[in-house]
Formats: C-alpha cells, sequence, structure tokens
C-alpha cells in the first residue's frame, strides 16, 4: 500500500511544507464538539492509556489498525513506519503524518485549552520533522451526569485552504464516533 501512495504522499508533502511557510508560524483551528451519552470521559482516556501500553507490539499494533483504525474512516489508508502515526486524507491530499504525544506543544496550543476538560495535547509531524499540525482533544463529564462532552481540534497551518479545516472537522466526527463506541464497548461489556 505504501509503495502506491508513495508519489501521492510526496506531492502532498511538498504542499504542506508551502502551507507552513506561507503560514509564517500561524495557525488555524479545525474543531468540532460531540456529546457521548451514557459514557464517561475517565473511560475513553482509560481506553487509550490501554492502547498506549499495548501498541508498543507491532504485532498488536498492526492488528489494532486493521480492526479500529482502519474500520473507523475509510480515509484511513495505511500504518506508517513510525511508533505513532497515520496514513488519511488531510486537505483532498494522502497525508503521512508521525503522531507524537510526547513532544510539548507550544503555549499559543494550550491557550485553545478550557480547564473545566482534560487535554491531551499532540504534534503530527511529516516525515522530515516539519510540524503538520497541533492536536488539543478535550474530555469532560457532562455536568447533568448524562455521558461525556468531547471538543475536537487539530491547528493547522493558517495559509490553508478552508476545506482542509471544513473536511477535518468531519473528518473527525466520524473517526472518533467509531473510537467512542469501540470504547463504549469495552468498559460496558456489550459487544
Amino acid at each position: 500500500m505504501l509503495d502506491l501512495l508513495k508519489t501521492q504522499i510526496e506531492e502532498a508533502d511538498a504542499f504542506y511544507k508551502q502551507l507552513v511557510l506561507d503560514s509564517n508560524g500561524e495557525y488555524k483551528e479545525s474543531r468540532i464538539d460531540l456529546k457521548a451519552k451514557n459514557f464517561k470521559s475517565s473511560d475513553f482516556m482509560d481506553w487509550q492509556k490501554q492502547l498506549a501500553e499495548v501498541m508498543k507490539s507491532e504485532e498488536v499494533k498492526r492488528d489494532f489498525f486493521l480492526k479500529s483504525v482502519a474500520t473507523a474512516h475509510p480515509e484511513h489508508y495505511a500504518m506508517p513506519p513510525y511508533p505513532a502515526g497515520i496514513i488519511e486524507t488531510i486537505g483532498q491530499l494522502v497525508a503521512r503524518v508521525q503522531v507524537r504525544p510526547d513532544l510539548p506543544v507550544p503555549d499559543f496550543v494550550k491557550a485553545y485549552g478550557d480547564p473545566s476538560y482534560v487535554g491531551i495535547p499532540v504534534t503530527g509531524l511529516l516525515d522530515d520533522g516539519t510540524v503538520l499540525f497541533y492536536v488539543l482533544h478535550e474530555f469532560r463529564d457532562a455536568e447533568d451526569g448524562s455521558g461525556c462532552d468531547i471538543i475536537l481540534r487539530l491547528l493547522f497551518p493558517a495559509a490553508a485552504p478552508q476545506v482542509l479545516f471544513d473536511e477535518h472537522a468531519q473528518h473527525l466526527a466520524i473517526e472518533f464516533r467509531a473510537f467512542i463506541t469501540e470504547a463504549y464497548k469495552k468498559f460496558s461489556g456489550s459487544n
């Protein structure tokens, strides 16, 4: 699959690098707010922690990609050769990105956060280390106890066309609906 996508990924990398240059360090938010009923934010966080632990095995990582990530969105094409990452459509182009939760995000990213939520900051890098985006997903239990509130947010280079922001918000909604459903099944005991 990687060989089939090689040319498209190279073209996308060149496009994204130009967006980064044209943006002069400025980023713009792509965001979608979700509500998950009958589900605690801590359940989702626990599910993610468990995944992070088991993903250290290449075999488990491949199995998780095929059963969960590839099925979460039709634009999840392949697993790149990084400890964490994805090959997916971003702004109508095929992107290969490293997903790095271990890297600190700049203060301007943290400023988007709501202190009443638990935030998950991540940096998305191209192969050469160029920062393509920052992530700040946030979770909290709903005040009325009905479930949890979720803010899914990526910050892309500000010079990107609006379609990139709009399409990725839709992408996140589809992707996280699948992830939340999977986490819910694990913690509720239903299949």
